[in-house]
């Protein structure tokens, strides 16, 4: 009896020894056959602005190939409201299966959670891609009491407190570019917030206000008509579209004003969502931003790709999160 009990433990055990094992191969193979099946559905692309946004009409244009590329679509849905806070609120209690995604920016995914906390940020999810960025222009109306950004600065050192500059909402990156500008030159003016950008650039026309921001594609339709004055391009390189607008670096001004001005637009998923999934979906998205339809919808649009990859964009989104946690330190003392 001694025997046979002995030897059916031994059984046991073997079994349970191979039980387990099974138990974590499957585990620790689980995320590949997750990945090497996915996508088996449509994907589901949340964007947190209203329709005809910049951010609406470049996520319409890079996901109109999905399908030769993911062998899925990816159907957009815009979730407005909140400056972008509900459609992030909403994606990042999504199952994190990469079959939610959200169309992440500066002004939702960096400003609002990480001076405000009223909408999810970095901790929440996993960067998959940048897919562009709009480097910031600052522009003035044409009656301004200056003609350049020099000129401008020291108008405001002479008058201070009285320059008016227009912004979207508080602690869009239009905001910020104007209270760094503040932090960095010791300026004294009025940043003022109105319902998004085209409100701010209504207000200039109607010189309501002294100076206001664009991204190149708004400022576009502008150039030549004398409407405005292009004062200075936050960015290393001067835009081929404005040759003659001086960057900031030629202004003597640090990088962070290229960091804070520019406005990006990326692909998030919720965090927890496997590494493997995040993988191909970036992968899947630096085709479709190569694809040459796509490029063309988006030059018609005067928008250009600035693709990062999941680490490379993880390292800019937290260089920029870090930023906006100092500056609204600074501005909530």
């Amino acid at each position: 009896m001694r025997g046979k009990g002995q030897e059916m433990s031994r059984h046991v055990i073997r079994t349970s020894l191979v039980f387990g094992v099974v138990l974590l191969i499957s585990f620790l193979s689980a995320p590949f056959v997750l990945a090497a099946e996915y996508p088996g559905k449509p994907i589901t692309l949340l964007v947190p602005s209203g329709p005809g946004s910049a951010t609406d009409i470049l996520m319409r244009a890079v996901t109109s190939v999905a399908p030769d590329y993911l062998g899925q679509p990816i159907i957009v849905r815009l979730v407005p409201g909140g400056g972008g806070a509900i459609g992030s609120d909403q994606a990042a209690k999504a199952p994190a299966d990469g079959y939610t995604l959200l169309a992440g920016s500066s002004a939702w995914s960096t400003g609002l959670p990480a001076i405000e906390g009223r909408s999810k940020g970095i901790d929440d999810f996993v960067p998959v891609c940048r897919i562009n960025y709009s480097p910031t222009i600052l522009i003035a109306r044409p009656n301004a009491p200056f003609k350049t950004f020099k000129e401008m600065m020291g108008w405001i050192k002479a008058n201070p407190g009285k320059l008016t500059a227009a912004n979207p909402g508080p602690w869009t990156p239009p905001d910020v570019v104007w209270k760094y500008l503040m932090k960095v030159t010791g300026a004294s003016f009025k940043s003022v917030p109105f319902q998004g950008g085209g409100e701010a650039l209504t207000a200039l026309l109607g010189g309501h206000v002294d100076a206001a921001t664009a991204i190149p594609s708004m400022a576009m339709p502008y150039k030549g008509t004398g409407k405005f004055t292009f004062l200075l391009f936050l960015d290393e390189k001067r835009h081929p579209d404005f040759p003659d607008m001086p960057t900031s670096i030629e202004e003597g001004l640090d990088r962070g004003m290229i960091t804070m001005g520019s406005a990006w637009r990326g692909i998030l998923v919720p965090k927890g969502t496997p590494a493997p999934i995040v993988e191909s979906l970036a992968a899947a998205f630096k085709k479709m931003t190569e694809d040459k339809s796509v490029q063309t919808l988006l030059q018609q649009a005067g928008e250009k790709i600035y693709f990062l990859g999941p680490e490379e964009f993880h390292k800019v989104w937290q260089s920029e999160y870090d930023g906006y946690r100092e500056l609204g330190k600074l501005y909530k003392k």
